[in-house]
């Protein structure tokens, strides 16, 4: 049985699909949430919660978040 919490995700395509959530955290007046595909454990992304849901971070701001996560430096 897993230690994490698992949460059900609606994607782009309309398909449901379940991770199991890691991390859940604040940095910079945003909240980000760290998941792993329950089906495909390789699978992990890192979500930032808008007005109109949850988006996949990526690119520069990907970096920069993992970065102060590996570094303890988010709430």
């Amino acid at each position: 049985m897993s230690e994490h919490e698992e949460v059900t995700l609606v994607d782009e395509s309309g398909a449901e699909r379940r991770f199991a959530l890691h991390d859940a955290f604040e940095l910079e007046g945003a909240s980000y949430y760290l998941v792993e595909d329950v089906t495909e454990p390789e699978q992990v992304l890192l979500l930032r919660e808008t007005e109109s849901g949850l988006v996949t971070v990526d690119g520069d701001e990907f970096g920069r978040v993992m970065s102060a996560l590996e570094k303890d430096a988010v709430d």
